[in-house]
């Protein structure tokens, strides 16, 4: 089984000191190290680090959002985002062929856009602690689900190589994505899964009042 640690982080431009990305103890990021998509010096840091521990890292630019490419500067023209009813104003962010890209400057019918990472060509530095490490199926399947809906969690059971994880849906939105990740992250990760259930449960309203009272 690959590791998963519960973590808590703070990420921060070291030029600016401008803090970019945030975790707080109270409600941890699980990770499975080897598995997930880490910045490079962050995961070479958390595969040396056990649990209760804490460290301050600095990372060079290639081993954190990597250097910057002139290449993914681009001018489009102006006509491309009317045709998408689209105004373009420098710091807009577009997507374009499955890119996300910020739009530096607007002349001559012309778009210039930046493809490059925001923090590309920064040094940044790391706060981060391991607030503990996940060994049981129950325990990162709780993690996880709730790292991937975000919803109410009800009950989770692992027996006999099944794994049952029943939840009450707290909106329409179509998760249907989000349950994949979370079946293919389990059986990925823990060998001795051989299913896996999702049921939804839902509660009629005066007994869902009730339960809650």
């Amino acid at each position: 089984m690959a590791r998963v640690l519960l973590i808590a982080y703070e990420g921060r431009d070291k030029e600016t000191g401008e803090v970019f990305d945030r975790v707080e103890e109270e409600e941890p990021y699980p990770v499975i190290l080897g598995e997930d998509s880490l910045l490079p010096g962050l995961a070479e840091a958390l595969e040396e680090m056990g649990e209760g521990e804490e460290r301050e890292i600095e990372l060079p630019p290639e081993k954190a959002f990597g250097e910057r490419k002139k290449e993914l500067v681009v001018l489009i023209p102006l006509k491309e985002f009317k045709k998408r009813g689209i105004t373009p104003v420098p710091g807009l962010v577009i997507e374009a062929d499955g890119r996300k890209g910020r739009v530096v400057s607007v002349s001559g019918g012309r778009v210039q856009v930046d493809f490059n990472p925001e923090l590309a060509g920064r040094t940044v530095v790391y706060k981060v602690k391991v607030l503990a490490e996940l060994k049981e199926v129950k325990e990162v399947a709780e993690a996880l689900f709730r790292r991937y809906f975000r919803t109410k969690l009800d009950s989770v059971d692992f027996k006999d190589g099944v794994l049952e994880v029943v939840y009450t849906p707290t909106s329409a939105k179509d998760i249907q994505l989000q349950k994949l990740l979370f079946v293919s992250t389990m059986l990925k990760a823990f060998p001795e899964i051989k299913e896996v259930r999702i049921v939804e449960r839902y509660v009629r309203r005066e007994e869902k009042e009730s339960e809650e009272q």
